[in-house]
């Protein structure tokens, strides 16, 4: 049996690699490899002829897409971008082994599905004969926008469906399958398939699914309701299998890092800090910083944490309260003095900042932004995308000023859905040069 996973090409106004990766398709990968599969994998988005930063990032290759805007967008100034890899290294990735019986797509921001409906209709006809899955993030959220859009694909599955993946394999392809473990039973998965790169510049780690707080602008209570974790000791020696590979660079996306930290963090961090080979760690959804005690502080320092980014979010009280409650700025300046007890240097660590709240006004991010500079952070800003199954959307979605419910390309934080007279695009323009210029003073002391 002969499986190609597909991580598609996005279309964006602005896109950046980060420590982006499929890592779902790469955990299914590796379920698939155990029951005796032959894997291949098409990352669109990873090219080989881009120079890559020493932590593993790399921008992706692009292009502008000469086809028109949706009317709802006409007169933007923004450019719509084909991000990934050229057609012709495309075309050469599809014909360059056996046909597949089996193809698996993943799809992650709402807003890219045209990448991934794309991808859905090139390989059904490069393949008449193969299977086509489609999963991810986007018919997760936006079920019934992609069961209508995604007609090339035989099957499209919602982030809980694991189940139904198995049984079509069985029945459509005859397939038997051993080995069905559930992806809430962190324990039991195979590491993701990342030996399927030519190279592996960087890992996320998945340590945890959900998280203990319910933020409004968040879409992790609806995706995952309940906290599953992960046994320490099994991160610990998946971080060893990928050191033994050359890896260096690790990334920690989880939202619930460091919460009931007696039990998940300290362990494990306290293990990693005792392995011999010294390792890169970054963390690009931010730790909450109520949690971080002094002792925590010193074991992210000494487990090789490179940078800290905390989530702020805004220092306006009443807006601290309605996203989350997670944080205040008293518990906030106290994790930040922590951070720089135990050895963080100045520009290590960072903050996020929302902007773009259904009617935030301006003045309150840059109040953050001059906030940070004060205590030394670095400020990250974070444009609001809206989320559906999420309690602004539910309960602004109807004052963006695109027609955010009907079309998931109109969520795209890049379009500034909730733009008004107290936040205009000419704003949040001005208060990214202010956060840069504060960032460039904080890295060059």
């Amino acid at each position: 049996m002969n499986v190609l996973l597909v991580n598609p090409h996005i279309y964006d106004f602005a896109a950046y690699g980060f420590w982006s990766s499929p890592l779902g398709l790469l955990y299914l990968g590796g379920i698939l490899r155990k029951n005796g599969m032959n894997l291949r994998l098409i990352d669109c988005m990873v090219t080989l002829d881009v120079k890559r930063k020493p932590d593993g990032r790399a921008p992706f290759l692009k292009k502008n897409d000469p086809r028109p805007l949706p009317a709802p967008l006409a007169g933007i100034r923004k450019r719509l971008k084909r991000y990934g890899m050229s057609d012709a290294r495309l075309r050469e990735a599809l014909l360059s082994a056996d046909p597949p019986d089996l193809v698996l797509i993943t799809s992650i921001m709402t807003y890219w599905y045209p990448g991934t409906r794309e991808a859905a209709s090139l390989i059904r006809e490069a393949f008449p004969a193969a299977k086509i899955v489609v999963g991810g993030i986007y018919p997760s959220l936006c079920a019934d926008h992609a069961f209508a859009n995604l007609r090339d694909a035989h099957l499209v599955l919602n982030h809980t469906q694991v189940d139904r993946l198995y049984a079509y394999i069985e029945e459509s392809l005859s397939f038997p399958l051993s080995f069905k473990p559930s992806p809430y039973d962190l324990d039991t998965l195979p590491y993701p398939a990342f030996d399927l790169y030519e190279s592996i510049p960087f890992v996320p780690l998945l340590t945890s699914y959900g998280c203990s707080f319910a933020c409004a602008y968040c879409a992790t209570p609806y995706m995952h309701p309940a906290i599953v974790r992960r046994n320490p000791a099994h991160v610990v020696s998946e971080i060893r299998h990928w050191q033994a590979l050359g890896v260096k660079n690790f990334a920690i996306y989880d939202d619930n890092f460091l919460h009931r930290a007696e039990i998940y963090a300290k362990p494990m961090l306290t293990q990693i800090a005792s392995l011999a080979d010294p390792m890169d760690i970054y963390n690009p959804n931010a730790v909450n910083a109520a949690l971080i005690t002094e002792e925590l502080a010193e074991l992210l320092k000494a487990s090789g944490f490179r940078e800290v980014r905390l989530g702020l979010e805004t220092v306006n009280p009443e807006l601290q309260h309605a996203t989350g409650a997670k944080v205040n700025s008293r518990v906030f300046e106290r994790a930040v003095a922590a951070l720089f007890k135990a050895g963080f240097p100045p520009g290590s660590i960072a903050a996020y900042i929302m902007a773009g709240l259904p009617l935030q006004p301006w003045e309150d991010v840059q109040r953050a932004i001059d906030y940070l500079a004060d205590l030394g952070v670095r400020t990250h800003i974070a444009e609001y995308t809206p989320i559906p199954h999420t309690p602004l959307f539910d309960r602004y979605h109807h004052l963006a000023r695109y027609p955010i419910t009907d079309d998931p390309l109109y969520q795209n934080n890049a379009l500034f859905p909730f733009a008004w007279e107290g936040f205009t695009e000419e704003d949040l323009e001005r208060l990214k040069r202010s956060a840069r210029d504060k960032n460039a003073l904080l890295v060059d002391k």
